[in-house]
């Protein structure tokens, strides 16, 4: 079993159990032994751009923070399936270095609640062959946790929040959905269901994703209904027809990016780092140690805004021993 540190919830218990005579002085005492609540400022998010992009380090690199006697570990990581690569050796790093409370991964609602039971099934029944992890690094980030004994969570809203932003800023249901199915593709591709875009096996995957996301977003059959309504979305979009000369930076979020598909992407990245943002520091301020498993680009994103809320990070890199090292204490 692991052994408890003192946290904040001790001294809010405190007060709660005090007599009403005795309130005001509780009030005092709450005040001189927990401290103030950390507020978020989603506003001050970065935007994703070409520049920041290209400040961007070229692997996955993480940023620790230090709150007090508990930490924030944020691992932006390089989407990865080779079991020896950079990824997975910060992700095996961090839960030997750092006692982690709270685990966050990318990829699912926080909805599902914590420590969520299909991911955890979904991630002991992956596969690793030759050192290649089906599902990639969140495979080594949920097994961590589970191995840690720290609670997991989804990091993303659900996607009715994502849904209504999106169409209130003015775009139609067809992008949204569009654009569910296209970010699939540089996974297909990572994963070797795919060779590249142009491969005949991409019409199957689609129509597949797109009945699943139509349910996801709680659209009517009507929207993007075939592979090829999809295809022609996809070339009345980018300006190309599917295939070969699909790029993967067509899915990124760049606001100032080369392809329309960027712009939608940007508008789902936006909702998705302001709820991260609010959510992390959610977990901070339960007086919790947490580790942050999302994309590189979504440190890039959330640094300024962690900067703003926290301070400067204690390390920033990728030598996970040399972080619990400078931000001991």
């Amino acid at each position: 079993m692991r052994s408890a540190d003192v946290t904040v919830e001790p001294c809010v218990s405190f007060v709660k159990l005090q007599l009403p005579a005795a309130r005001i002085a509780a009030a005092a005492l709450l005040l001189a032994c927990c401290p103030a609540p950390f507020r978020t400022a989603p506003e001050r998010l970065a935007q994703w751009t070409t520049s920041l992009r290209d400040e961007q380090p070229d692997d996955a690199f993480a940023a620790v923070y230090k709150t007090g006697k508990r930490h924030l570990v944020f691992i932006g990581a390089r989407h990865a399936n080779r079991t020896d690569s950079l990824t997975f050796e910060l992700i095996r790093n961090a839960y030997s270095a750092f006692r982690v409370d709270a685990t966050i991964v990318e990829g699912s609602p926080t909805s599902r609640g914590p420590n969520f039971a299909r991911l955890i099934e979904y991630a002991s029944s992956a596969k690793v062959t030759d050192g290649f992890q089906e599902g990639g690094e969140t495979i080594p980030a949920v097994m961590g946790a589970v191995q840690e004994g720290a609670t997991l969570w989804g990091g993303e809203p659900d996607d009715a929040d994502i849904k209504t932003r999106m169409l209130g800023e003015g775009f139609p249901s067809a992008d949204l959905l569009g654009f569910y199915v296209l970010r699939s593709i540089p996974e297909w591709i990572r994963e070797k269901k795919l060779t590249e875009a142009g491969d005949p096996r991409l019409a199957s995957l689609v129509e597949k994703e797109l009945a699943r996301n139509r349910q996801r977003l709680a659209l009517g059959p009507d929207v993007l209904p075939s592979f090829t309504d999809w295809a022609d979305w996809y070339k009345a979009t980018n300006g190309k027809p599917i295939g070969p000369s699909f790029a993967m930076e067509e899915t990124g979020p760049l606001s100032d990016g080369a392809f329309p598909s960027n712009r939608i992407a940007a508008a789902i990245s936006r909702a998705r780092a302001a709820y991260l943002h609010e959510f992390i520091i959610s977990h901070l301020n339960a007086g919790e140690t947490v580790l942050v498993v999302f994309g590189s680009s979504h440190l890039m994103i959330h640094r300024t805004a962690l900067d703003a809320v926290l301070g400067s990070p204690c390390y920033v890199g990728s030598d996970i021993a040399a972080a619990a090292k400078n931000c001991a204490g």
